[in-house]
């Protein structure tokens, strides 16, 4: 009777110290956690405000925001006809008028055949008054117009947070100057 009292002890022994064995020991099939990388979400690349004086120091992104502005913020309907951003715009400038006078025509590759009817066009001044023009097609009313400055385009601007597409689209811009002689 001895030996079956040492014997069932023994086994009650081996038995428990099995479980607590496999109760402290992580199988091997179930996956260890890993410290887990920082995750970030991709944000947006911040771009710098315009300024009056980058619009002034670059022609082409000064009359991109002056064609955006007037086709996002004006009531003037022609101007929508210069809405699609992705074919760009032409600007014929001439500096015969006092101010400059800049005809905008759709699309950046426009030829002179296809320059059929009078285009868009606004003028600016050396202090950085824009005067917008739109002529009323099939009337003989007077031209549509409107009036900002550069410094109102750049805060508008920047307040959309449209300045780096601005400047993207200034790309798709094209210039064209007449000189007097």
């Amino acid at each position: 009777m001895k030996k079956s009292i040492i014997l069932l002890g023994s086994i009650v022994l081996i038995i428990g110290l099995a479980f607590g064995l496999l109760s402290h020991h992580k199988p091997a099939t179930s996956p260890t956690p890993q410290q887990s990388a920082k995750t970030t979400t991709p944000q947006r690349k911040a771009s710098h405000p315009l300024t009056v004086a980058e619009l002034n120091q670059n022609s082409q992104l000064r009359e991109t925001c002056i064609i955006y502005f007037a086709v996002k913020h004006t009531k003037l309907q022609r101007w929508q006809e210069l809405s699609d951003f992705q074919v760009g715009w032409q600007v014929e400038r001439y500096l015969k008028h006092n101010p400059d006078k800049y005809l905008v025509w759709p699309d950046m590759n426009i030829t002179s055949a296809e320059k059929n009817l009078e285009p868009n066009w606004f003028k600016l001044t050396t202090d950085g008054n824009v005067t917008y023009d739109s002529m009323i097609v099939h009337s003989f009313r007077q031209d549509q117009t409107a009036t900002t400055t550069l410094a109102k385009i750049t805060r508008q601007l920047n307040q959309d947070h449209k300045m780096a597409t601005v400047r993207h689209l200034s790309h798709n811009l094209s210039q064209l100057t007449h000189k007097t002689k």
